[in-house]
């Protein structure tokens, strides 16, 4: 095997670093701007003079790392010796650098273990790790090892990657010089190669659940296949290889909510705003005009984007599949006559984004008047709110909606890349891709709608979905706190992850008022809906129900609307869709 390129740039940790060093000037700026305005705390004077430290070490040399996962993980593979020569420092263009030492075997200088350091963060940074916050010891950034800084967490989180790395053993190494020349722009002796400490460690872990090892002959092969499953290339039945381990139904007996039904509605919800939208159909729209030579858009990127999309079209899901999946999963109507419809999911989502909002707002009118009587939406009744809306996703999640997700993300993404494509902007005259939604819907489809309210709608369902979705073990715990007010009264950009991801409590509140706002719900309404009520009998799994049964239910209709529990649909789910 080649020897790896010691230039070799890992784009994502450089990227990290960039967006970290921002945060610390944006945290910095908005304690700077909150004390023109009134005193600041003790913690947030504290907080603002880390931030200052942090960027002043930042600006005192290249040798100092902002990200707390790089930090954090240098600092204990350094002190555990598990590197020889030590890391130092990952550079501004993204090179792992090693400290210059003595350190021989034999006389001969000793490798870097590059592979060792960059699967170790790649591991970590997919698996979402929680490292600590960090400090600045002179001139030297640190992560802060106090009881209550999340270090004894990362520690342990950084110990498992760490055996798991060692498991790879030299699997690694040459996997690690593949993917650089994979990365090479313009060859072996030109720009120095990227790679992407988590797509190395996807792979590590695709190979391993091929049992691939070591002495592998057809190794490049091996890597190949597994990053055309991680990046979806060339197959078409890739969706059935994603990385979503669906639940062991044996094994369900004690669990009401699986985490992963419930996450895969936040794609869901992007699909029935994007259905509001008429994007599906401008799309098709746009590929029509370039079939029949309408758009005047050359053999270039835009060109092999339309033409792809247009020779995929069978494998696609249809606007009817769609249609199915939605009032399967959200309850939106449209799906085919004989087929389920998630009746019960408008009345508890509007509930719980309600609670949410009246929790809020009581919690803050408390502290302001220092009233002694408590909340009159408490921790228990959001939480109750926030079961019955989880149990309902995670019920209507099974089965084929899981690939029928990941498969319409996939579409998504594609869209918006072909639609923000430059030459299909130019085509257009449009700004951004939205522009060319509004003008094509307008012409050619009937009229457009208001596209800032559906884009907000497609975010904040996303954000409250995942929230649930990470927080599954929160919401059924009987007791203890459900939303933390101090992290929703002094919020802080999450290091890491984006808010549709992996959202906190602050995420979650703001996505629930921007979709209050934006489906027009009063205070008045909010507080009636924020009240507890019975939610329907709801099973911990899917039970088939007699045909029978089933056309009797299909023919007396909604039964919530007709006993007065489902007839606010104006503002919730489905009113916010129709």
């Amino acid at each position: 095997m080649a020897q790896f390129n010691q230039n070799t740039q890992f784009s994502d940790l450089a990227a990290r670093e960039k967006l970290q060093a921002s945060l610390h000037e944006n945290e910095k700026k908005r304690y700077e701007e909150i004390k023109r305005k009134r005193a600041l705390s003790e913690w947030e004077q504290a907080d603002l003079d880390r931030h200052a430290q942090i960027l002043k070490a930042l600006g005192a040399t290249v040798k100092n790392n902002s990200d707390p996962i790089v930090v954090s993980a240098t600092k204990l593979l350094n002190e555990r010796g598990m590197v020889d020569p030590e890391f130092e420092y990952v550079s501004d263009t993204g090179v792992l650098n090693f400290v210059a030492g003595t350190s021989t075997t034999a006389g001969k200088a000793k490798e870097p273990p590059f592979a060792l350091v960059a699967l170790t963060f790649g591991i970590l940074l997919i698996d979402e790790a929680t490292a600590p916050q960090l400090k600045s010891n002179g001139n030297k950034i640190e992560p802060d090892r106090r009881p209550d800084s999340k270090w004894s967490e990362f520690t342990r989180q950084f110990f498992a990657a760490i055996g798991e790395v060692q498991s790879y053993g030299k699997l690694a190494e040459d996997v690690l010089v593949l993917l650089a020349k994979e990365g090479d722009p313009d060859g072996p002796r030109g720009a120095a190669p990227a790679v992407d400490s988590r797509e190395f460690a996807r792979v590590m872990r695709g190979l391993a659940d091929r049992r691939v090892q070591s002495d592998e002959p057809q190794l490049r092969r091996r890597v190949n296949e597994v990053l055309d499953n991680i990046q979806h290339i060339g197959s078409e039945d890739n969706v059935g290889d994603l990385n979503i381990d669906l639940p062991d139904l044996e094994a369900i007996s004690n669990q009401n909510i699986i985490s992963d039904n419930v996450r895969i509605m936040g794609p869901m919800i992007v699909s029935a705003m994007f259905d509001e939208l008429k994007v599906f159909q401008v799309v098709d729209r746009v590929v029509d005009q370039f079939q029949n030579g309408m758009l005047p858009i050359g053999p270039g990127d835009a060109g092999k984007l339309l033409y792809k999309y247009w020779r995929d079209a069978p494998n696609r899901i249809s606007e009817q599949e769609r249609r199915n999946f939605a009032a399967m999963t959200l309850g939106i109507p449209g799906g085919d006559s004989g087929g389920m419809v998630n009746r019960e999911f408008n009345d508890l989502w509007i509930r719980f984004v309600s609670s949410v909002s009246s929790f809020i707002r009581q919690s803050e009118v408390d502290s302001l008047l220092r009233a002694s009587t408590p909340s009159a939406i408490s921790h228990q009744q959001v939480r109750k709110s926030a079961r019955d809306l989880a149990s309902n996703l995670s019920l209507h999640g099974y089965g084929m909606a899981h690939y029928a997700a990941r498969e319409l993300q996939s579409q998504i993404k594609f869209m918006i890349d072909l639609l923000q494509d430059k030459e299909i902007l130019a085509a257009f005259g449009s700004k951004d891709m939205w522009q060319v939604v509004d003008q094509v819907a307008t012409y050619d489809l009937g009229g457009a709608k208001t596209s800032s309210r559906y884009r907000t709608l497609a975010t904040c369902g996303t954000i409250i979905t995942a929230w649930l979705a990470t927080n599954v073990e929160r919401v059924n715990r009987p007791t203890g706190m459900l939303i933390d007010l101090e992290v929703v009264r002094n919020p802080h950009l999450a290091p890491v992850t984006k808010a549709t991801v992996k959202p906190n409590d602050y995420d979650l509140v703001n996505a629930c008022e921007l979709w209050l706002a934006d489906t027009s719900t009063t205070d008045t309404q909010i507080e009636e809906l924020a009240q507890p009520r019975e939610a329907a009998a709801m099973t911990s799994k899917p039970i088939p129900i007699p045909t029978l049964a089933r056309d009797m239910l299909s023919e007396m209709g909604d039964l919530g609307v007709g006993m007065g529990q489902g007839g606010r649909r104006g503002n919730g789910f489905a009113g916010a869709v129709h």
